[in-house]
């Protein structure tokens, strides 16, 4: 298909994009595309995730939809990185490919990122 027959393009799991998707999203809508963006505005650590923050502050329209917390059954709005189980721990990398990680939605009470191991020596 010719994009100019496209009228509505997504894009899922936009937080992996790096922050040039903005411009193209941008773009695009300018040139009278519909385009929907979902992803994850935080990463584990709780902090804003790549390019999530331009995308919000660009965006025409948010829906910002909220999990239940697997601690309490809260609202979540974060989420948990568990390795073998434990917390993911403040210096791991943003993104692991092929980790043995899992995931779970937390609330800001029951949401834990364990500290480095320097900050462990340091306590």
């Amino acid at each position: 298909h010719k994009l100019e027959e496209v009228n509505v393009i997504g894009i899922d799991e936009v937080q992996f994009f790096e922050d040039d998707i903005v411009n193209i999203v941008e773009k695009l809508a300018e040139n009278g595309h519909r385009v929907i963006v979902a992803g994850l505005d935080m990463d584990f650590r709780g902090e804003p995730f790549k390019p999530m923050p331009k995308l919000l502050a660009v965006s025409e329209h948010i829906t910002k939809l909220q999990a239940v917390c697997s601690v309490c059954g809260s609202p979540s709005s974060r989420t948990q990185r568990l390795i073998n189980g434990e917390p993911a721990k403040v210096d791991d990398p943003i993104i692991l490919v092929g980790a043995n990680e899992s995931y779970e939605p937390r609330c800001r009470a029951h949401h834990i990122v364990a500290p480095s191991e320097n900050e462990k020596e340091e306590m």
